[in-house]
């Protein structure tokens, strides 16, 4: 036999012992608690992890004397573990065959012990040998230096994605409390369109009593008890038209004038709510922030500063100028520096 053929052969043999499960030799419900090999259960697996503490690993490494001891050991131990699962309760003698082969397992394992400890120990040795070890451990090292750095990127790439969120959060944000402002300036202009209604349709009940009023004066003379007598009842008639003229004439002024103050100012908190909404659009747009900030005070002038309300007259147009030309100048002086 060559030692090719030997080395597979107690590769084999070695395995098949490794491989046995101790518990299939207990049979209790084919032959009865009295010849089950019960007691042989445990003397058996304490053989069988013996063999698995030989390595196969180390059988390249022996000679042919040493495999034939292996192989010899592993086939005695095997051949006797299947007596026990071809043993029979109808044989002659059954339950002496039992006992021996029961005394025989528990026996094994010092038989077994004194061959194969020496190979166990090789084993041993050949497995801690230290450039294996050393190997094994720039493996590891390795390894866990891939997984870091795959953790790290990983890492990064979650960071930022969470401080994309985070800005689009922020920005939703802002827009949201903007928009929330803006809602002030709208409720405003709702409220001055219903009060420029109400005096829209004052100003033409006015002109229509005018308008009434001018007729019934120019037919005045058509009725007998409106005709002066003399010339200081048509004086005092034409005195009395001219006040009630001037009076509708007053009233007409007062609610076209009201009307249009209200219209001016829905105009006016339109305005101030559309700015208010589209300025990020301006301060997003500048390069600088010198530009930046000339915008938000232009910006902040328009929506805060003191507007004409239709009312009063009031300039606002030169403080906003100035203090926007106040702010290009810082700005001019800041980058030149």
């Amino acid at each position: 036999m060559s030692s090719a053929q030997l080395l597979e052969q107690t590769r084999v043999s070695l395995e098949r012992v490794q491989r046995f499960d101790p518990s299939t030799l207990a049979r209790i419900e084919e032959l009865g608690r009295q010849l089950s090999f019960e007691e042989a259960v445990e003397p058996a697996q304490r053989v069988v992890d013996l063999f698995k503490r030989v390595p196969e690993s180390i059988l390249s490494s022996l000679v042919d004397l040493q495999l034939n001891t292996i192989k010899g050991r592993a086939d005695a131990e095997y051949n006797r573990f299947s007596e026990v699962e071809a043993f029979s309760a109808s044989q002659n003698n059954a339950a002496q065959v039992r006992s021996n082969l029961i005394q025989q397992i528990t026996n094994a394992y010092d038989g077994a012990f004194s061959e194969l400890w020496q190979f166990i120990a090789f084993g041993i040795a050949n497995n801690t040998d230290s450039a294996s070890l050393e190997s094994r451990a720039r493996a590891v090292l390795q390894d866990i230096e891939d997984k870091a750095t795959a953790l790290t990127e990983a890492l990064a790439d979650k960071e930022s994605k969470a401080e994309d969120v985070l800005k689009h959060i922020q920005a939703v944000a802002a827009e949201q409390g903007v928009s929330q402002q803006a809602e002030f300036f709208k409720r405003r202009a709702d409220d001055h369109e219903k009060q420029a209604s109400w005096w829209r349709n004052a100003t033409a009940v006015a002109i229509v009593i005018t308008i009434l009023f001018a007729v019934m004066s120019a037919l005045a003379f058509k009725f007998p008890w409106l005709r002066a007598d003399n010339q200081f009842d048509a004086l005092e008639f034409v005195t009395g038209k001219i006040l009630v003229f001037v009076t509708l004439a007053g009233l007409i002024a007062l609610c076209a004038k009201n009307f249009l103050a209200h219209q001016h100012n829905v105009v006016l908190n339109r305005h101030r709510q559309t700015a208010l909404q589209t300025y990020r659009v301006l301060v997003d747009a500048g390069t600088t922030s010198g530009s930046q900030d000339i915008i938000l005070a232009y910006a902040s002038s328009c929506i805060f500063g003191a507007q004409d309300t239709g009312f009063a007259k009031e300039s606002a147009e030169g403080g906003m100028n100035k203090s926007v030309l106040e702010l290009m100048t810082k700005s001019s002086a800041a980058t030149t520096h």
